[in-house]
């Protein structure tokens, strides 16, 4: 600890301790109120002791008892730790108590939303909607095109054209004749229905079958379990086995917790319902926890489908054999073969041109909406952003005659990230050394620039069709960068003092004029980023001598220096002073050198979003 030289004598000089406390009191003490004056004169020495001890921390608890009691003072507190406090909770591995806390709100915010703007709900679900629904319409199209391979496939037979001579004879499908003659049964979808919610758990379904939505399907079936039971009050865990719609069957397998729904078409057999009742056992003894507290999360069953699919059977008639003569096999051998030969032609062609379309559904920018034979040749239709690949450029890869196709393209905006992402270079034009990355919608920038430039991004990133948001989290500010470094400068430099003084020295003050410099260019970049910066001046002594000695000669240490850079011209808001004694030293003391920058006063800049 330092020590104080008293102004006779060169030993050290101690002053009483009454008279050290008055000395050494901080300028920035309270003063008496007359009041409080008058008391302390009335009442001697030891009160007026009390109060110079006592008053700051009583003043303390004061304002504590105030913030604590004002109730928009502890709104504000709590309001700064919500969102950390819900972090935590949720980093603790408690998510389901936390949802259940938060449906309610979360579930009353979006009605009371939609209540009163629906179309702020529909502009956040555009991004998705339009996906869906092109998604939709390309699946049904595969559908139609699977469906339309099957039947080409049953008209190049003789039993083909007797078929389609029926269907004409009959004034039925040509689908619905072969299917009558060759299917004995087939199961074409099986359901997993939650028995308390009614809720879907599972689809599996055959191909090329038109299905409506499985959520109004359950709805549907779950209904007339309940309306058979409540008209024929039947007993607990019985239901409706069996319905008959048209030309399907509906077999119905009843559980604790589900129940399994097959529609079939044709004449199934019985084993097929001990198939159902052994999958659903299987299923109940699997999921049987999670069927039981299940609250309309169906993540849990995601693995389901492949048990419900394995009830997917099916039969077809088989033909009996015909013994015939051997030049009515030659003669059907060779039609075979010359019907063969170009259907095999013609299946190739498809089959190539099939590729390519599956290509070109593959490239970004680009929505196939139709394909198929037209007068010869191959006609694809669909959307087309500009940015998006070439066509013919496929097709010339692919060794296709470009003759034999045909490509008719509607205009519109893609929302894929690699044509988004070409989208923002070309109207955006980033500055060299930038570049750009869209995910999800989100522009992420990279590299570095002005923070005017960033500033007119953000502003203009949302004009670009596709953008919903920038992330500018990636993007280093060229002020940043400068703002940073001069600000490890200035917390770089220390300020000595000699033993036991706080005065400067004439050295020293010319190097404070030079902090005081670079403080006010600091300050006025901080103020360009928006991140007003506040120094604190700290002050520091070396270990020598008692402790409280060290605490009020730190202190003013630091209000020397804080008043000095006030008078250069700082604005007194922006500074602070701290003695921190011993506490913070600058450098271990294992020698003078160290102990005299120990006996100094150092900087720390505090500015909020800055490193």
């Amino acid at each position: 600890m330092d020590t104080f030289s008293g102004p006779v004598g060169c030993g050290p000089h101690f002053l009483p301790a009454r008279q050290i406390i008055m000395a050494d009191t901080p300028a920035t003490r309270r003063a008496l109120e007359p009041a409080e004056q008058a008391s302390a004169k009335g009442t001697g020495p030891f009160d007026e002791l009390r109060h110079l001890i006592l008053a700051p921390e009583q003043e303390a608890l004061d304002r504590l008892h105030q913030r604590v009691a004002d109730p928009e003072a502890r709104t504000e507190d709590v309001s700064s730790v919500v969102a950390e406090a819900i972090q935590l909770r949720r980093q603790q591995g408690d998510d389901e108590a936390l949802s259940h806390a938060l449906a309610p709100t979360i579930e009353t915010a979006l009605r009371e939303s939609v209540r009163k703007d629906p179309a702020t709900l529909a502009d956040a679900l555009f991004p998705v909607m339009g996906p869906a629904i092109r998604k939709s319409i390309l699946e049904t199209l595969r559908s139609f095109l699977d469906s339309f391979n099957e039947i080409m496939d049953q008209s190049f037979s003789w039993q083909g054209l007797k078929s389609r001579f029926e269907a004409l004879r009959t004034g039925r499908s040509f689908t619905e004749v072969v299917l009558l003659h060759s299917l004995v049964f087939r199961v074409e979808q099986v359901f997993l229905i939650h028995k308390k919610t009614g809720l879907p758990l599972g689809h599996a379904i055959a191909p090329s079958v038109a299905t409506q939505d499985p959520s109004l399907v359950s709805g549907m079936l779950s209904a007339i379990q309940d309306f058979v039971r409540d008209s024929f009050h039947t007993a607990e865990g019985q239901g409706l086995g069996r319905m008959n719609v048209g030309d399907l069957d509906v077999w119905v397998e009843q559980g604790p917790y589900a129940i399994i729904a097959a529609v079939i078409r044709g004449i199934a057999p019985r084993a097929l319902r001990d198939t159902l009742a052994e999958t659903l056992e299987n299923i109940h003894r699997q999921y049987g926890l999670q069927l039981e507290r299940f609250d309309g999360n169906t993540a849990p069953f995601a693995a389901i489908d492949g048990d419900l699919a394995r009830c997917r059977e099916f039969r077809y008639k088989e033909e009996p054999r015909r013994k015939g003569r051997g030049y009515v096999w030659a003669a059907a051998a060779i039609v075979l073969l010359l019907v063969g030969g170009w259907a095999g032609w013609r299946w190739w062609q498809d089959h190539r041109w099939s590729q390519l379309v599956e290509t070109l559904r593959d490239q970004p920018g680009l929505v196939i909406t139709s394909f198929g034979r037209e007068h010869g040749r191959f006609v694809i239709r669909g959307l087309r952003d500009r940015l998006a690949a070439d066509p013919i450029q496929f097709v010339k890869n692919a060794g296709l005659s470009i003759k034999r196709g045909e490509f008719h393209w509607g205009a519109y905006y893609a929302l894929d990230d690699a044509i988004i992402q070409q989208r923002a270079i070309a109207q955006l034009l980033p500055p060299p050394g930038v570049t750009f990355l869209v995910e999800d919608g989100v522009l992420r920038p990279q590299g570095s620039a002005s923070s005017t430039w960033a500033s007119d991004l953000v502003r203009r990133a949302l004009l670009v069709p596709g953008i919903r948001a920038v992330n500018l989290a990636g993007l280093h500010r060229n002020e940043q960068t400068a703002f940073d470094k001069a600000k490890s400068d200035i917390q770089s430099l220390v300020v000595t003092f000699p033993i036991a003084s706080a005065a400067l020295s004439p050295s020293q003050m010319a190097a404070l004029r030079a902090i005081a410099l670079r403080l006010k260019s600091l300050f006025a970049s901080a103020d360009d980023l928006q991140q007003p910066a506040t120094l604190e001046v700290i002050g520091h002594c070396d270990s020598t001598g008692a402790e409280t000695t060290n605490v009020f000669l730190s202190q003013r240490r630091a209000d020397r220096v804080v008043w000095q850079l006030g008078q250069l011209g700082l604005p007194g808001t922006r500074l602070h002073a701290k003695g921190a004694a011993t506490n913070e030293p600058v450098r271990k003391e294992d020698s003078e050198e160290n102990r005299q920058y120990n006996r100094s006063v150092t900087f720390r800049v505090t500015s909020p979003g800055a490193n």
